[in-house]
């Protein structure tokens, strides 16, 4: 007698719903860390463990304790910087080093730049077969941390490389810092808290979202030697002055971070005729901010609302005084495939948008009357009343 195929479960329809449907397996993978840290120490030693460290998102009776500055989903990568199959993206968060690649289903994996057999940074070898190769002895790993090949060496089961939580979506690919569960600071009590709820809510627009009508056009990084908050609350104070004071591209001398070339000619002759005036900024916890530019012509009038870009600001905390700032650029006055068209123009300009508000943001004096709702949820954030 055939047996009867159970009808599938009904999908999640909250984003808190969908955390803890996803919760069995986040816990089995801290889990599987503390296991594999006890299987690596000494007999006898007193092991830190993730499980443990991982309950103190909540109190005895369950109830939620402040976050930890590292228990955020990070956006740390473009996905067009994982577009080719063999690519690896190095990047620091919170002064470790991580690399990023995609296995042989196409799944992103971050594992710790540091090989465990003599410590060469992974992110110097390459992607094999969906595994990351060190360049010293050849020793692979996968994207949950595994090292699956020791041709150095007689093969030993058990041995692993340090890996984060990972999630892509909006073109982002997203990492877990924390040691806690992600499913204890999702729900309506966190919302104002992070983009967990943007993160988790795959079917739904967050601000990670372009906008209706909006185009990407352009994603560039940059490194700038301060602190992530240091940044972030330097940016937030130039985006609210330029509401009261538009700087336009002819106020400024010529830089000299880039050589002229026809692009970047071109580049600044689409800005000549317009100032930036912010519209609308928000930010989340912990570093970034989103916010909506209106183009106002310099010549024949108009409010400039028939022009606009939405511009994405993530300052990680990469080391102490360094930060990687992660900039996007998106347009509502371009048609899809534009981006794509021009060669590097939009790179270009938004290149210099970018390297123009960290030059600011380097000599920036902050003004203390400087204030909006965005500036005081940074503020709420910094002092840990959240």
């Amino acid at each position: 007698m055939a047996r009867a195929t159970p009808a599938p479960a009904p999908a999640p329809a909250t984003a808190r719903a969908r955390a803890e449907a996803r919760g069995d397996a986040g816990r089995r993978s801290v889990a599987a860390r503390a296991r594999r840290a006890r299987a690596r120490a000494p007999v006898g030693a007193v092991v830190d463990d993730a499980t443990t460290r991982a309950r103190g998102a909540r109190g005895v009776d369950g109830a939620r304790r402040t976050r930890d500055a590292r228990d955020y989903w990070f956006p740390v990568c473009f996905s067009g910087n994982l577009r080719d199959k063999d690519a690896l993206v190095a990047f620091d968060l919170f002064n470790v080093p991580w690399v990023l690649f995609r296995g042989r289903d196409g799944e992103v994996g971050c594992v710790k730049d540091e090989c465990c057999h003599r410590a060469c940074p992974l992110s110097l070898g390459k992607v094999v077969d969906g595994r990351v190769q060190c360049p010293y002895h050849g020793w692979e790993y996968e994207t949950n941390g595994e090292c699956a090949k020791m041709p150095s060496c007689s093969f030993l089961k058990n041995v692993f490389a340090d890996e984060l939580r990972v999630i892509e979506r909006d073109g982002m690919i997203f990492v877990w810092a924390g040691e806690s569960d992600p499913a204890d600071f999702v729900g309506p009590e966190a919302a104002c808290e992070s983009w967990d709820e943007d993160v988790y809510e795959a079917n739904e627009p967050g601000m990670f979202t372009t906008g209706e009508g909006f185009v990407t056009m352009a994603e560039v990084i940059a490194d700038v030697k301060l602190d992530s908050d240091v940044v972030v609350e330097r940016l937030l104070d130039i985006t609210e002055r330029a509401r009261r004071e538009p700087v336009s591209v002819k106020n400024r001398g010529r830089g000299a971070l880039f050589p002229v070339d026809g692009t970047r000619l071109i580049s600044k002759v689409l800005r000549i005729g317009y100032d930036a005036v912010p519209q609308s900024v928000v930010f989340k916890p912990s570093c970034v901010i989103a916010s909506t530019i209106a183009l106002r012509p310099r010549v024949g009038g108009g409010d400039g609302t028939s022009m606009q870009v939405e511009q994405l600001h993530v300052c990680l905390p990469a080391k102490p005084g360094l930060t990687r700032v992660l900039f996007r650029m998106a347009f509502d006055f371009v048609p899809e495939g534009a981006q794509n068209a021009a060669g590097d123009v939009w790179k270009n300009l938004a290149m210099q948008v970018l390297q123009e508000e960290l030059e600011d943001v380097r000599s920036a004096g902050l003004k203390s009357e400087t204030t909006s709702i965005a500036v005081e949820s940074f503020r709420v954030f910094k002092r840990g009343d959240k």
